[in-house]
């Protein structure tokens, strides 16, 4: 491979080929998570909804429950992809063969980071149909009605989509906001978690799902205690008085502009994580240190 370019897609491919090549067991034991879980929400999820009288009401609250999970599980592996990133660095042998690979580290950093992301969304589908096909396969074991004999799938991107399209104002604590706005502060602040466990696995290698929660939880705890300090040490008087300051100074402030504020917020934090794991990674040694400067 041509190493004289700094960016080369080609190359990028290479890689990603080769890693996907040396962990497929891994690949394919993840993959069977997601389908065990997917599969067992559709299933053990049929059998409660043949109660209510109407099957299209039925089938509705089924993929509604469904829907829920799906996303519950879709959150937790995705944040397991995010963190195992640097998977293939867990030891010196496996280090010396990445790092020695004829591609340039943002060549490599790219490779590793599709397939935590666009890896993890082919395994999505891949498992989804999987679990739909199993499903249709498992219908005669239980009675259900007609309707459950649909695609779920189908009804899956239907009530998301149907979401999206749906008017663009709404209420909250008596304030108007643009509630697509709403939706892509919500996804702001979702891909932002994510860059947090990127980050995470590029500076542990060993364990670092748990590693990187175990971090942010503790972070969380320590700014909920020192918050309950600093409201206790300046006093509720002093709050007060801050807070009708805020009121009287910053009435311009709409909440479609707060929305405006938080998508900047975590879109600029998560380019920042995401730098910030480029520049670990770039740093990787072979004997690997206990302490790393940036």
């Amino acid at each position: 491979m041509d190493t004289n370019k700094f960016f080369s897609f080609p190359r990028i491919a290479m890689v990603m080929k080769r890693e996907i090549m040396e962990n497929w067991k891994t690949n394919l034991y993840r993959l069977i998570g997601i389908y065990a879980g997917f599969l067992l929400v559709m299933v053990f999820t049929m059998s409660k909804q043949a109660a209510y009288s109407d099957p299209q009401v039925a089938f509705q609250r089924y993929c509604s429950n469904v829907l829920g999970a799906f996303a519950l599980i879709i959150g937790i592996f995705g944040f397991v992809y995010a963190a195992n990133i640097m998977e293939n660095m867990i030891t010196k042998e496996k280090r010396i063969a990445f790092l020695m690979l004829p591609a340039t580290m943002i060549e490599k950093f790219l490779a590793r980071f599709l397939i935590v992301t666009v890896g993890l969304a082919a395994a999505v589908f891949v498992a989804a149909s999987l679990a739909e096909i199993t499903r249709y396969l498992l219908l005669p074991l239980f009675n259900v009605p007609e309707t459950f004999h649909q695609s779920v799938l189908y009804n899956l991107l239907s009530m998301v989509s149907a979401d999206g399209e749906q008017s663009y104002g709404g209420y909250v604590m008596n304030m108007s906001y643009q509630k697509w706005l709403g939706e892509l502060c919500g996804w702001a602040f979702l891909v932002w978690s994510h860059s947090l466990y990127i980050l995470g696995g590029s500076y542990w290698y060993k364990k670092p799902f748990f590693k990187t929660l175990g971090t942010l939880m503790l972070i969380f705890i320590l700014c909920s205690v020192l918050s309950v300090h600093i409201v206790s040490w300046v006093g509720n008087d002093v709050m007060r008085s801050f807070a009708e300051w805020l009121e009287a100074n910053f009435q311009w402030m709409t909440l479609n502009k707060l929305l405006s504020l938080g998508v900047a917020f975590f879109s600029a934090f998560t380019l920042f994580n995401w730098w910030l794991s480029y520049r670990l990674f770039t740093r990787s040694q072979v004997v690997k240190p206990k302490f790393r400067l940036l």
